[in-house]
């Protein structure tokens, strides 16, 4: 079984709609946790248990840049989005696709908020910032 780098995976966010999609500029670290909400009820036939709709959280890390080109979504870009309460659209590529297929199958898709976002600045390192996406409504998984 062959081993995919976190290197070939994609956070690409669209900010603006339109499916105007840029790759998250200078990424270091990426996880998208998908959890659903459970009820369990005790009942004289047993345990009965109810999940709600899944939803998505995307964490992320990056480095500032400090000319972005046009194809990648800096930290100004998602501050912007965030204080305005826009929903974006997240979507991770599937790096183990290639060919003609390239750059269409996605193991996550979904729209969210931008619920938290934290810049970081020291003097041994370089600035960087940190963020939460989280999902609203239905996600779409990919197999």
């Amino acid at each position: 079984m062959g081993q995919i780098l976190g290197s070939l995976q994609n956070v690409e966010i669209d900010v603006a709609g339109a499916s105007s999609y840029k790759t998250l500029v200078c990424l270091r670290t990426s996880s998208v946790n998908t959890t659903v909400d459970s009820t369990t009820e005790q009942t004289n036939c047993g345990p009965i248990t109810s999940v709600a709709n899944a939803t998505m959280g995307l964490d992320f890390d990056a480095i500032c840049e400090v000319s972005p080109t046009g194809q990648q979504i800096s930290y100004e870009d998602l501050l912007v989005a965030m204080r305005g309460k826009t929903v974006v659209s997240v979507r991770v590529q599937n790096p183990a696709i290639t060919g003609s297929s390239e750059g269409t199958v996605y193991y996550h898709q979904f729209l969210g908020y931008i619920t938290s976002l934290t810049f970081n600045q020291s003097t041994t390192e370089f600035i960087n910032f940190s963020g939460t996406i989280t999902s609203t409504g239905s996600v779409n998984v990919a197999p």
